[in-house]
């Protein structure tokens, strides 16, 4: 099961990954809890914006308990077998 941005709304205690606004360029992720939801909206085609138990605010681009395989992140790279290769 993979997560679309801002498809899921979250929760207070939810464990998040976000990117910061300073951050969006390198898309580096900061973990954390979630204290505080600041998006209003149900869905939000960028992330909800949330507000960190450590103060960081950021969007919420995954969801730590959603799990994402390597197969969905990229797939594997075409191996032709031995019979295709005559």
């Amino acid at each position: 099961m993979t997560y679309e941005v801002g498809s899921r709304y979250p929760q207070p205690g939810d464990k998040v990954r976000i990117v910061e606004k300073s951050n969006y360029s390198s898309g580096k992720l900061t973990e954390g809890v979630v204290k505080d939801v600041l998006t209003s909206k149900r869905f939000h085609p960028r992330g909800h914006k949330v507000r960190l138990t450590s103060g960081i605010i950021g969007r919420i681009q995954e969801f730590a308990d959603v799990q994402t395989t390597q197969e969905e992140i990229s797939p594997s790279p075409y191996n032709p077998s031995e019979d295709e290769l005559v």
